[in-house]
């Protein structure tokens, strides 16, 4: 017999700087063998804040336009993934875990004055070797039509197996034709938090990412995804688009990155890499419609 899913419904996206404190202090019970029983939140009439945005632009490299970065809605909708991971369907504390993937499908260009519905889920959890990775799924409505969805998976770094995952067939690397480069200080995690409001400590200071098990700050995942779509989407784009990438190895800040790309008029495959273009933190393709 299923479980009735429990629906949390808002009429606002909760306001970070109380959640982040939660986060930061919650403490949940370790479970032998972690349930994720099913949980959504909604918030409906939910418009882009025009200050915040502009200040995602600028440090992703998005033209200020009349159309949201394909990127956007998943930062709107930030704060209903931390509150899901704050309820106690949810069996472990926010903190220090590891965007693995994400996935982005728009069916349309979204309005910079549009007014939108979100819906955030727990979508399902697999253990692996250094603990649980666990879906969350988003869905933006606009008229009562779904036209945009998100799919993230989070690293979880706690009950991990140990058993290491079968070897993949090695691959063929690609011979990519196009390549730029970008240099990130030190503050750059910084700098995407004030944009984005993700102050995850892993993406902060060295001190504060070495609580949670990393040498030093890295960068957010969703800034560097956010600044290869920024590179690769024409920005008079007008149809449909999706993106998927997986993250690789983590930026540790200050860093020079390279990406590495073949366009066309269909789209982008891409890697981010390091600065001599060998050890990646990032793979994907852009698909246009």
């Amino acid at each position: 017999m299923n479980t009735p899913a429990r629906t949390i419904e808002l009429d606002t996206i909760p306001g970070l700087p109380g959640m982040l404190v939660k986060a930061a202090t919650s403490r949940k019970s370790a479970q032998r063998e972690p349930q994720f029983p099913p949980l959504a939140i909604t918030a409906r009439g939910i418009g882009a804040d025009a200050s915040k945005l502009a200040k995602f632009n600028a440090v992703c490299g998005f033209a200020d336009g009349p159309h949201l970065p394909l990127t956007y809605p998943h930062i709107m909708a930030f704060a209903l993934h931390m509150q899901l991971m704050l309820e106690p369907e949810f069996p472990f504390a926010p903190m220090g875990a590891v965007h693995v993937r994400n996935r982005i499908t728009q069916r349309r260009p979204l309005g910079v004055g549009e007014t939108l519905d979100f819906s955030v889920r727990l979508g399902g959890a697999e253990q692996v070797a250094k603990g649980y990775e666990v879906s969350i799924v988003t869905e933006v409505a606009a008229g009562g039509a779904t036209v945009w969805d998100d799919l993230s998976v989070m690293l979880i770094r706690k009950g991990g197996s140990g058993a290491p995952k079968a070897k993949e067939p090695p691959q063929e690397a690609p011979d990519y034709g196009q390549s730029v480069q970008w240099r990130l200080p030190a503050n750059m995690g910084r700098r995407y938090a004030a944009a984005s409001g993700d102050y995850n400590p892993i993406h902060l200071y060295p001190l504060t990412a070495k609580l949670m098990g990393f040498k030093r700050q890295i960068m957010h995942g969703m800034w560097s995804k956010s600044r290869c779509v920024a590179e690769l989407l024409p920005a008079d784009h007008s149809g449909a688009a999706a993106v998927d990438v997986a993250f690789k190895l983590p930026i540790f800040l200050p860093a020079t990155v390279t990406l590495l790309h073949n366009s066309d008029a269909a789209g982008s495959r891409f890697e981010l890499r390091d600065a001599a273009g060998v050890k990646p933190h990032l793979a994907g393709q852009l698909a246009l419609d």
